[in-house]
């Protein structure tokens, strides 16, 4: 009778045991399948981010040289008789139509935020690096926007004022080879506009530099993330 007890507690267990293998095995399976899933979306975050930096690079020189026009038109505002039209009309060219759109891929970061499988990622740095940067974008377009909209009375002057000496592109692939033909007395309310763009695009050119940083030290830790064993 004992032999048989055993017996069949030996059957139960080895049952037992068996269901519980699957169902191990089963959920290892799911969590590689979830660890899988994680990477291949860090490895599309990545590329999303070698894109924001190149962008964020052209913006960095092309903010940078409109605002160095812009302190060129201030400086010699009142001494422009004393410069080339050419030389005036190069500047205030840089100055107004030296304009960036930044423009994001955030799709794969909210397909990880929607999947639940941000909590997969060992380093909490990632996941809070990740949500701030999305969220200072937003910032950063809006500033963006506000620029332009600003450039727009600039522009327009600029249009009426100038012409081109040809159609050749500068390295961001913009025309500046052009002739300045308005009154060498610019008015005070372009000189003010200009000033005023300059302010915000200071502001927005640190924001720039700030997320090139940032974005630098995000690739260097989501790839050990990747690679991790």
């Amino acid at each position: 009778m004992k032999k048989l007890a055993v017996k069949y507690l030996l059957e139960f267990l080895v049952i037992v045991i068996g269901i519980s293998l699957s169902f191990y095995v089963e959920e290892i399976g799911k969590q590689k399948d979830k660890e899988e899933f994680k990477n291949q979306s860090l490895n599309r975050i990545l590329q999303n981010l070698e894109g924001d930096i190149r962008d964020n690079k052209w913006n960095l020189k092309t903010v940078s040289k409109s605002i160095e026009s812009g302190e060129w038109i201030y400086k010699n505002r009142n001494k422009l008789k004393k410069h080339s039209r050419d030389s005036i009309g190069f500047h205030l060219a840089r100055a107004n139509n030296f304009l960036t759109v930044f423009v994001d891929n955030q799709e794969e970061y909210t397909t990880l935020k929607s999947s639940g499988y941000l909590e997969l990622i060992e380093n909490e740095s990632i996941v809070k690096s990740l949500q701030n940067k999305y969220s200072n974008h937003a910032w950063m377009k809006e500033v963006e926007r506000f620029i332009i909209k600003k450039s727009d009375i600039l522009i327009d002057f600029e249009f009426k004022n100038s012409e081109l000496n040809s159609e050749s592109l500068n390295d961001l692939g913009f025309l500046v080879d052009k002739k300045y033909i308005g009154d060498l007395n610019i008015p005070k309310e372009i000189i003010g506009r200009i000033t005023d763009k300059k302010f915000w695009q200071k502001n927005h050119l640190n924001s720039i530099k700030n997320r090139l940083r940032k974005d630098s030290i995000l690739i260097e830790e989501i790839t050990k993330e990747i690679n991790k064993k």
